[in-house]
């Protein structure tokens, strides 16, 4: 699902969740708003009765619907509109009535056993008279649809929610194409950089190859051991020339085709061996020393080809930039799907303000400028990518007794 999707996904269910907390809360707000309406007017009518509870009728100035009793605060009945006090049954307690012995006044809606009739009763203690006088109304279908919610007000709130709606996708359209049109900008940029950045390393090999294969055809007479040197160093540049062009093909890959990658099962202790074993020979003649405390068996389920270029590239990068008589340190953890690695060298490091840049492609320290031939500029940025392929991150520090320390997690794919 794409991220415009999930945003417009996201935002229906907040909405949707908030549509349906704003209908309760108005349902429930008109509720208790109708209900004291109607409380009130019973109130008003169990004050009347109150004050004229002398008189032998008091519903006759109340309406013919309305149902009065008068009752002691024990629960007594003493009058009632419907039936004869003296056959109805103690009420003390009915809810209504428990209510205004407990808060002053109480509210129910329920069956009458007397009339057989669902009614909205309300009950309210007189102190001074020490009586309860309650009223009540049928709650018949009028009474039911008073106390319904008034759906015009709920279908202009769902009106008013569903344009916000609208026009979020509307102004969401507007700044994905915005920022589509950012982000292809921005591509491009990166793309003319690399471009260019390529261009520029390649010339340098080509144009060194190309300038000894020219004196060496223009001058056949050069001696036999010039003409050695020149075609040996012809040699190196192709080599150059054939690193420079796997690790773009490689980098390139990583950035646009990471599907293209096979999963398989891998054991990380091998990798970094058989690394060590490729450079046994350019370590030993910089006698660098290597430690490597990895567990025998590391299983690993990743890419076999971007594992083995991440750990050769910091084998490398500590073989041409750390200096001789330096030593490799090598360890990992393991916790279910996850490895954390700490790779250090005790050799020179990096300037402090190299280190943010010195994953960035065809970087290459100050430190290192001198040595710019002896490699493509973007090891380092193979590494980072080949980190990230694996859902890992990797960070970069100078030790304090000497050296340059990586720190990095990689994450097995599950099956």
């Amino acid at each position: 699902m794409s991220y415009k999707k999930r945003l417009i996904l996201i935002f229906a269910l907040i909405f949707g969740c908030c549509s349906a907390a704003m209908i309760a809360l108005e349902y429930q707000v008109e509720q208790n708003y109708k209900r004291t309406l109607l409380q009130s007017k019973l109130e008003v009518y169990a004050d009347m009765i109150a004050q004229n509870q002398s008189s032998e009728n008091p519903q006759d100035f109340l309406p013919k619907n309305l149902r009065t009793t008068i009752l002691h605060t024990n629960g007594t009945v003493i009058y009632d509109s419907y039936e004869s006090a003296k056959e109805m049954q103690n009420h003390f307690s009915r809810p209504e009535i428990q209510a205004s012995l407990s808060y002053g006044e109480g509210y129910s809606i329920r069956y009458s056993a007397t009339t057989e009739q669902k009614y909205l009763y309300f009950a309210k203690r007189y102190d001074k008279e020490n009586i309860i006088v309650r009223t009540a109304l049928p709650f018949e279908i009028s009474m039911e649809n008073y106390f319904r919610p008034d759906w015009t007000l709920w279908i202009s709130l769902l009106l008013f929610i569903g344009i916000i709606f609208l026009l979020f996708i509307i102004l969401s359209n507007r700044y994905d194409r915005k920022t589509a049109t950012k982000e292809e900008e921005k591509q491009r940029a990166l793309k003319h950089q690399m471009t260019s950045n390529i261009a520029h390393e390649l010339r340098t090999p080509v144009s060194s190859v190309r300038g000894y294969l020219e004196t060496l055809v223009n001058n056949p007479q050069m001696p036999t051991e010039k003409r050695e040197l020149f075609l040996e160093r012809s040699y190196l540049q192709t080599i150059r020339l054939s690193d420079l062009i796997r690790d773009i093909a490689l980098i390139t890959k990583i950035e646009e085709s990471p599907e293209l990658f096979s999963i398989e099962e891998i054991d990380l202790r091998i990798v970094v061996d058989e690394v060590i074993e490729e450079f046994k020979e350019t370590l030993a003649e910089h006698k660098i020393v290597v430690n490597n405390t990895m567990p025998s068996c590391v299983p690993f389920r990743g890419n076999y080809p971007l594992l083995y270029a991440l750990m050769r590239n910091l084998v490398e990068n500590t073989s041409k930039y750390a200096g001789d008589e330096v030593t490799i340190n090598i360890g990992c953890t393991i916790e279910n799907q996850q490895c954390d690695f700490t790779y250090y060298d005790t050799g020179a490091g990096v300037a402090e303000e190299d280190l943010e840049h010195i994953f960035e492609r065809f970087y290459r320290p100050k430190s290192q400028t001198s040595l710019a031939n002896d490699g493509s500029g973007l090891g380092l940025s193979i590494v980072r990518n080949a980190v990230a392929f694996h859902k890992g991150t990797i960070q970069a520090c100078n030790r304090q007794d000497g050296g340059l320390e990586f720190h990095f997690t990689l994450f097995s794919f599950t099956e």
